[in-house]
């Protein structure tokens, strides 16, 4: 099959037969680009649908596989992938004028035209699912051996939704990333590019990170509602004109998504006032230890601390006798006072000044209360829309934990945890009972919000989906499984999206 050069520049690298090399019907014209043109085609004797991406050879690199640019090297990429994000690649043809890519053929709308299209109505849920997926992706490339791959061209026509899954097309500009050498050509597209990319330096996997965090910026712009704090934060971070203060990879980007979403779903539970008389709505928690000394008021410290930096505006109130907080103030010159809230870093807290002292609270305010080992206490108020029961993690105490769980009255408000990281009990408590244990990491500071303390409430607060999870449970025969009865999977540690080998991930 052959169309003279004049015809092909005039009408943009059209196919003047229907039948390519004997076996796919043409359709139609998917797309064009400045060297390329993709049709739609059919498989005559499958019956199946391809995309057939026809370059030119007098505008293609060919002399090598491993040239950048050349339809080869694309190809070559492609057929060595196999990721649900990437399309397969099928045959590779060729005629004296064309180099012809057989590919799978994705059906879907671009992310341009969602963005462009208001009636798409993108949300800050839709930005963070498409995000995580993205970051799959470029994770996936960028630990491929022995040579990580780097797109280079991430824009939104490139992205493909396909239902509820998005795909990355074009590799035409994708190279392999050794870790050394200098790229002195501008690639990809404006607006999109990373800046060292235009400097001529050596480009790196925080160059794609640059990318999608435009990519991200563009959608955040087009939403129909402000995007959280939380999320315009992110994204400025991807999109920093310095490398280096960028996320270093797209497992660094996605964590951080996934801790936005997972605040996002608490302060709606938190904050919806138009829900303020659902059952369901989050507003008051309660941190109980299964023995005096189990760690209750250091979770609880905690859990204000991360929730503040968070912003969600939370506030920690004792219900202890011997009233920690008051030992704790005068313990530390770091403290201060205002109105009698105690202020730490990001913690606040007000004391149990007694009977007949009211403090008043911060409008809106979501209520830690510590009521140490005071259980009666806390199952006569009735006011707690969350439990967190924090478990003595000695084999001698646990007895004692097993039967108060098994008679608690509200096992649908109920959290258990494992404090001080300890794994061996959670996994014990969890084969025992037959529910989720989750483990909080050692932290001897809890006014201090590290990492690990951080990221595993964001998970707990997610996983557990605190403002519809315990709609529907009532009784304790209705708390499923799931997959720790057999794989020792108590919830204690990482979040497995993603990994499909479904082996557990510890913090």
């Amino acid at each position: 099959m052959r169309c003279e050069t004049d015809t092909l520049r005039k009408e943009r690298y059209r196919i003047e037969e229907n039948i390519l090399f004997g076996k796919y019907r043409i359709i139609s014209t998917l797309g064009t680009g400045n060297s390329s043109t993709v049709y739609l085609a059919r498989h005559l004797k499958l019956k199946v649908y391809r995309a057939i991406k026809c370059i030119p050879k007098d505008t293609a690199d060919t002399s090598s596989i491993f040239t950048e640019g050349s339809p080869y090297s694309e190809a070559y990429l492609l057929k060595t992938l196999n990721h649900p994000g990437i399309p397969l690649i099928y045959d590779i043809d060729e005629d004296d004028t064309f180099i012809y890519l057989v590919e799978e053929f994705i059906q879907g709308d671009s992310l341009e035209d969602m963005i462009l299209y208001p009636e798409h109505n993108i949300s800050q849920e839709l930005i963070l699912k498409y995000g995580i997926q993205l970051c799959d992706i470029l994770d996936y490339l960028h630990h491929i051996a022995p040579y990580p791959i780097l797109y280079q061209d991430l824009k939104p026509e490139h992205i493909i939704v396909c239902g509820n899954q998005i795909k990355l097309i074009d590799f035409g500009i994708a190279s392999f990333f050794t870790g050394s050498g200098q790229n002195f050509q501008k690639y990809g597209t404006d607006g999109f590019v990373a800046p060292e990319a235009y400097l001529g330096h050596s480009i790196h996997p925080a160059s794609d990170i640059y990318s999608l965090g435009k990519v991200l910026s563009l959608m955040a712009d087009a939403t129909s509602a402000p995007c959280s704090p939380q999320l315009l934060d992110t994204i400025q971070t991807a999109t920093s004109f310095d490398e280096e203060n960028r996320y270093q990879s797209a497992a660094e980007l996605k964590e951080a998504l996934i801790k936005v979403r997972g605040m996002a779903a608490f302060h709606s539970a938190a904050t919806d006032t138009a829900c303020q008389h659902s059952s369901h709505l989050i507003r008051q928690i309660a941190v109980l230890g299964s023995r005096p000394g189990a760690g209750a008021t250091h979770f609880a410290v905690s859990l204000v601390s991360i929730l503040n930096q968070n912003r969600y505006n939370s506030l920690y109130l004792s219900k202890e006798q011997d009233e920690p907080l008051f030992a704790m103030t005068s313990s530390d010159a770091l403290w201060h006072e205002t109105d009698g809230i105690y202020y730490h870093g990001a913690f606040a807290g007000i004391p149990d000044y007694g009977a007949g002292i009211d403090c008043p609270l911060p409008e809106n305010a979501l209520l830690v209360t510590d009521y140490g080992d005071q259980i009666e206490e806390c199952l006569h108020s009735q006011k707690e829309d969350l439990i967190f029961l924090i478990l003595s993690g000695s084999i001698w105490d646990m007895p004692d934990a097993l039967s108060l769980i098994h008679s608690f009255p509200l096992p649908e408000k109920l959290i258990l945890i494992c404090n001080y990281n300890n794994k061996k009990a959670a996994k014990k408590y969890a084969k025992l009972l037959k529910m989720p244990v989750y483990c909080f990491p050692v932290n001897c500071n809890p006014f201090r919000v590290t990492a690990k303390c951080e990221r595993s409430v964001i998970q707990i607060i997610e996983r557990k989906e605190v403002d519809t999870h315990f709609r529907n449970r009532t009784k304790w025969n209705k708390i499923p499984f799931y997959h720790w009865h057999h794989r020792l999977l108590f919830r204690c540690g990482r979040h497995t999206s993603g990994n499909r080998s479904g082996k557990s991930m510890w913090l």
